[in-house]
């Protein structure tokens, strides 16, 4: 199915607020969405793929093997990691609305548990290669929507994290993965992403299973220090930038937080912005 035909399938399922009992084959529909999810089209790819995705996998309308075929999709090499590597190009829509289909799915397996810990390790291994390998970080593209890279990976990050199956090393290489893109040089981040991907910190952190030593090497492990080396004034400023905003997001976001591990962090996260001063 061509872009065209598709839109304009998937806007009537959208008037029809997204009812299926005019849509026969949803799953076959969805096999086309995923061909064209990377579409540099803002409104067929996250006013219609997307918006219609999230809606009927919360509706519950795919089967579990359903569910697993589209996840199973969203990871390969020809979505999560079409074009890793490239910057400033149109495979970037791919990849980042193909990892945003992770939230969804996940939120399913916390209510209706499907997935294994095979599979829930496989979206962690996936998941964590893929943060530390994209190098598009742009947010909004003018004419073509959201990017948003770091931004839809800290939502999967977000509920991935709450999976039972992930372990203390599980949670540490998240943190680590994350910490690549919060220490990224190439941008000042000015659309939310230090919020989003607060708020998956925030889930790892509560999960209370790391040891504070590995919260507070963590924490250090972003000031900027050897980093900077080999960088230009500009790279520089702007990764210091970034850690500084991500670090101050995150204490607020946390200070009325009394439970362990969250005093300690707030106590940790003072000492390095103190020492950025």
């Amino acid at each position: 199915m061509n872009a065209p035909t598709l839109k304009q399938k998937l806007q009537h399922i959208q008037s029809a607020n997204h009812s299926i009992d005019n849509e026969e084959q949803p799953y076959e529909m969805a096999l086309h969405m995923m061909n064209h999810i990377g579409s540099p089209d803002p409104v067929l790819r996250d006013e219609l793929i997307y918006v219609t995705f999230a809606t009927w996998i919360g509706q519950g309308v795919f089967s579990e093997d359903q569910l697993r075929h589209v996840l199973q999709l969203a990871l390969d090499d020809q979505h999560l990691f079409y074009g890793i590597g490239e910057q400033g190009t149109d495979s970037v829509f791919t990849r980042t609305f193909s990892v945003l289909l992770l939230p969804p799915i996940l939120n399913v397996d916390r209510q209706r548990p499907f997935l294994n810990k095979e599979d829930i390790g496989g979206i962690h291994h996936r998941l964590t290669t893929y943060l530390e390998h994209e190098k598009d970080v742009r947010g909004y593209v003018d004419d073509k929507g959201w990017a948003h890279a770091p931004a839809h990976a800290a939502d999967a990050v977000e509920d991935l994290a709450q999976s039972p199956f992930l372990e203390r090393t599980d949670l540490l290489e998240l943190l680590h993965a994350f910490a690549v893109k919060i220490t990224e040089s190439t941008v000042v981040y000015i659309h939310d992403e230090d919020q989003r991907i607060a708020h998956a910190v925030i889930t790892i952190l509560r999960r209370n299973l790391l040891e504070q030593k590995d919260i507070t090497v963590w924490i250090d492990s972003l000031h900027p220090g050897d980093k900077a080396e080999n960088r230009s004034l500009l790279e520089s400023s702007q990764m210091s930038l970034n850690v500084r905003l991500f670090l101050q997001t995150l204490y607020f976001a946390i200070r009325r937080e009394v439970a362990e591990p969250f005093p300690a962090v707030r106590s940790t996260i003072l000492k390095v912005l103190e020492r950025e001063k």
